[in-house]
């Protein structure tokens, strides 16, 4: 390339383009000034590009969108390349046509909204297809109360999106993170599928011990590359859940894996606020051990919010109990206040298990049972073994009062 450069000169001079989407894997030589001077990032288009691309795409395919129809799926196509929002037409084409076949010859042969919007729900982003899992539809009106934690969370994730320049006009920063505390079975797993539900965004599960690896370096590459991928599909939702398994507090013990387990933590709090900012990228966390997790991790500007979810209150188990009881087959003597009244401190997952003992315990007693009577409630009540000890949740009321919490 240095003789090519030599040799010509005006009209006769040559100019190399070369691509690629390894670019750290290339020689140093090759990337000096003198060789290939310039190098030009084009990375993930942002919601103005992906407008721009699905116009060019859909300018010569027959459609009834209107502006606003296409606005909308760009916004919520984060993370999609040229090549993902290609295949998203094509295949919106293709459910068209079949609805088209079905509808007979009289109806037009366009691809409406509906059908991309059934497309986005098919076609995945390619950058996350190593790392995002197929989240179960949960909505927000699945889980019962607990409605502070969802606003909270609303605020943290989806108001930065919809409202960014609330933010810019009064100078803040969105939350980075928020930690999800308290006893098993109220919900903190099943709150953060239907956060990522209901925001729509990239959505990446991490379970903790699944990062660590024998080899060294491993552990904190693994973190860094989840790190990596939630920032190109940005924005992204990041969950740890269970995250007392990788940020416990450092030198707690003694032993080799300690000092991996300190080496991933310390990768973890880099990547959450070290010297490359973390944009658009919001880290949910779940955890029933607050107590073990290293401070450093949970000072505002890596964990700005810490919720507590505990076991609901009287009106959220009455709404738990209306949710479960709508999928039974329940006598008309049941009644949900008082099963809400007799089941003081269940966490949810207790009231959804006393609903399962109790349709048993009917079809013990006769195996075609059409309904579940109240009878059946309270003679499982009464065997019924809770979990969630007043034991448990002093442990969480002094964790409240010795950090502060509300």
């Amino acid at each position: 390339m240095d003789g090519v450069e030599e040799a010509g000169s005006g009209a006769d001079r040559v100019v190399v383009l070369a691509a690629t989407n390894r670019p750290n894997s290339l020689d140093e030589a090759l990337r000096r000034p003198g060789r290939f001077d310039r190098e030009i990032e084009i990375g993930i288009p942002d919601p103005r590009g992906r407008r721009s691309i699905l116009d060019a795409i859909l300018r010569g395919i027959p459609n009834t969108l209107s502006e606003s129809d296409v606005h909308e799926v760009a916004m919520r196509t984060h993370g999609y390349v040229g090549a993902d929002l290609s295949a998203l037409c094509r295949e919106a084409g293709l459910l068209a046509i079949k609805r088209h076949s079905k509808a007979g010859k009289q109806a037009t042969l366009a691809i409406s909204i509906e059908d991309l919007e059934q497309a986005v729900g098919l076609i995945k982003p390619s950058t996350m297809r190593e790392v995002m899992l197929e989240v179960p539809n949960v909505r927000w009106q699945d889980i019962g109360g607990q409605d502070e934690i969802k606003q909270k969370l609303k605020e943290a994730v989806e108001w930065p999106l919809k409202h960014p320049q609330s933010f810019l006009q009064m100078g803040i920063t969105p939350p980075k993170g928020v930690l999800l505390y308290g006893p098993p079975g109220c919900s903190k797993t099943l709150t953060a599928k239907a956060l990522a539900t209901e925001s729509g965004l990239n959505f990446i599960a991490v379970k903790g011990p699944e990062l660590f690896s024998k080899w060294v370096g491993e552990s904190e590459k693994a973190v860094h590359e989840i790190f990596r991928k939630a920032r190109a599909a940005a924005p992204s939702i990041v969950f740890f859940d269970e995250i007392d398994a990788i940020a416990v507090k450092r030198g707690a013990s003694s032993g080799s894996s300690t000092s991996v387990a300190d080496r991933v933590l310390s990768q973890l709090l880099n990547e959450m606020d070290g010297v490359e900012p973390l944009l658009n990228v919001t880290v949910v966390a779940a955890t029933n051990r607050p107590d073990i997790i290293d401070s450093a991790l949970l000072r505002p500007g890596r964990i700005d919010r810490v919720l507590y979810v505990g076991p609901p209150d009287l009106a959220s188990r009455k709404a738990i109990f209306d949710i479960q009881l709508r999928k039974m087959a329940v006598a008309d003597d049941v009644s949900t206040v008082r099963l809400a009244e007799i089941t003081e401190e269940f966490s949810g997952a207790e009231v959804v298990a006393l609903c399962q003992e109790a349709a048993m315990a009917a079809m013990e007693e006769d195996l075609n049972a059409e309904k579940v009577e109240a009878r059946h409630f309270e003679a499982c009540r009464a065997k019924f073994k809770q979990r969630t000890t007043p034991e448990m949740l002093e442990f969480y009321r002094r964790f409240q009062e010795q950090c502060g919490l509300s």
